[in-house]
């Protein structure tokens, strides 16, 4: 099925900014590039009959500086809101780039991100560990299996990214655990880059999550993070987000 085209979503997009490898600077020349942006529908989605929830496209037909191989994901703010309180990996890390790795940052874009330590709380292990454990899981049956990346499993033995994803997560959990801060550039990208080159052998790799997974409950344990995130706090930011972008002359076509 052809995605449906915004003809106001390019204007409307109030954050735009690059996932995966390329935000976390474990990049390489294969890798492939990802976008995920945050949008604010015209009034008529939210006083009409119109509804948005989010845009998914290969090939970024509304943007006009991609490629056609270009992966785009551009989620309705409230959804987006919604889902980074209960810390979902890949809305955190949106907040947590480095300034010069946006590819867009409105006014409005620009407020989410000054108060985006609203949304750190202890919830993030739940999100961000079993995201980790997920990969570690299809790491165990997939090696099994001998399926995956048949690349990777033929070269190390194994499915290295599977590996790579989980320390990732496991590791920028603790980070925000431990400091109540996050750098969605990681500082540990040498780490990451050698579990994604086969250092490790397949029980190395299982030893080392195992032993991050129980780094992660003692983090938890101590961490000055409230349980949840500030839901009025957080409420009153969206309210007034969406008020301003109301109030913006903009096309409501």
């Amino acid at each position: 099925m052809k995605p449906i085209h915004y003809e106001w979503l390019d204007e409307r997009t109030i954050i735009l900014a690059p996932t995966g490898s390329y935000a976390y600077g474990t990049n390489t020349e294969e890798s492939d590039k990802d976008y995920k942006g945050v949008c604010i529908p015209p009034v008529s989605y939210y006083l009409g009959l119109e509804s948005f929830n989010e845009y998914n496209n290969s090939g970024g037909k509304n943007f006009k500086n991609t490629k056609d191989d270009v992966d785009i994901n551009i989620i309705h703010i409230t959804k987006f809101v919604k889902d980074a309180m209960t810390g979902v990996p890949n809305n955190i890390e949106i907040l947590f780039l480095r300034r010069e790795q946006y590819l867009k940052v409105t006014a409005l874009g620009q407020r989410l991100i000054d108060n985006r330590h609203l949304f750190l709380s202890k919830a993030i292990q739940k999100k961000f560990g079993g995201y980790a454990n997920a990969q570690i899981q299809q790491l165990k049956q997939r090696n099994k299996s001998r399926s995956g990346r048949m690349d990777l499993i033929q070269q190390y033995g194994y499915d290295t990214k599977f590996f790579m994803h989980s320390v990732r997560l496991l590791t920028s959990a603790i980070e925000i655990l431990e400091t109540g801060d996050f750098s969605t550039y990681r500082p540990n990208r040498g780490l990451l880059l050698d579990c994604r080159n086969g250092k490790y052998t397949f029980s190395e790799a299982v030893e080392l999550v195992a032993s991050l997974d129980i780094e992660l409950k003692k983090a938890v344990e101590h961490s000055t993070l409230p349980e949840k995130p500030d839901y009025h706090a957080i409420n009153k930011l969206l309210v007034s987000i969406n008020t301003a972008a109301i109030a913006q002359k903009h096309d409501e076509r």
